[in-house]
């Protein structure tokens, strides 16, 4: 029984279980917060809905970690960083407890699920005429795509870490908007460290030379995913930083943002102009000049 199934406005709080437990430990204590995700876990597990569990259990204990450290005052930063490494660890020990104890090996199963969609999707198209040359496009298409999604799956962990931490940390914030609490920096001022720059440039080069070797390969190219999701967003960042200091309204500069999205090749552009500002902080150049 997959719970999000019957009730789908379920599914955003069982990933975002994290801002419960944030605010309990942050309003109480962490024993609390525990006390929840445990009461959480054991109510999924009555019902048999071991798929839930999952987003729960590692957006949970993100909650939990961050909950705490809000409590004792740490800096914002280091909140997201310890809620990332929380709810990546704790994906990876998930996915070992089903492996040894259910024999679900989740993620390869997932990976072979894959075909079976493109499989369907073929035989959709077959059902209502479309053939011939369409057809072997559509195919060339979902197969590519198939096989992308099958070697980004550590970027996706990666990603979901990511999401579940910061999300979680600034929905946090909204619910805590009349509390003193550590708060991050105005998107307009994030920046990476230069050293990502060199990390892209030698993955690059990696890949080029041994893009033979399939793990090498695996592995470099979810590197290169990762880094360029970065630098992207430093790019809206450094566009976020331009137009505010242009005076722009809030509306248009939402509408700049919507439009970007819809342009895949800004997303190109975005990431060329987050790499150049990590190397040279273009922010603060003028004032060092």
């Amino acid at each position: 029984m997959y719970l999000s199934y019957y009730v789908p406005a379920l599914a955003v709080l069982l990933v975002m279980f994290s801002i419960p437990c944030t605010i309990m430990g942050y309003r109480y204590s962490v024993v609390e917060s525990v006390i929840l995700l445990g009461v959480m876990t054991a109510f999924l597990i009555i019902i048999k809905d071991m798929v839930s569990i999952i987003p729960v259990l590692t957006s949970g204990l993100c909650g939990v970690a961050m909950g705490y450290m809000l409590k004792v005052r740490q800096p914002a930063i280091d909140i997201v960083k310890y809620g990332f490494l929380v709810t990546f660890i704790s994906l990876a020990g998930v996915f070992g407890v089903y492996s040894k104890f259910f024999h679900m090996n989740i993620l390869q199963e997932f990976a072979d699920y894959l075909p079976k969609i493109v499989q369907t999707t073929m035989d959709t198209y077959k059902s209502v005429g479309i053939g011939g040359q369409d057809l072997k496009v559509l195919k060339s298409v979902l197969d590519q795509t198939v096989k992308f999604i099958g070697m980004s799956i550590p970027f996706d962990i990666l990603l979901y870490s990511v999401v579940t931490a910061l999300a979680g940390f600034l929905l946090t914030g909204l619910f805590l908007k009349h509390e003193d609490i550590p708060r991050l920096k105005p998107f307009s001022q994030w920046t990476v460290s230069r050293k990502l720059v060199y990390v892209f440039i030698v993955a690059y080069i990696i890949e080029a030379v041994l893009h033979a070797n399939n793990t090498v390969y695996m592995v470099t190219f979810n590197i290169l995913l990762a880094l360029s999701a970065v630098f992207i967003v430093e790019g809206y960042s450094m566009l976020a930083f331009f137009m505010k200091r242009r005076g722009m309204r809030p509306w248009l500069q939402v509408l700049i943002v919507l439009i970007s999205l819809y342009i895949p090749i800004f997303a190109f552009i975005l990431m060329g102009v987050g790499v150049l500002d990590s190397s040279f902080d273009f922010r603060h150049l003028k004032r060092k000049g």
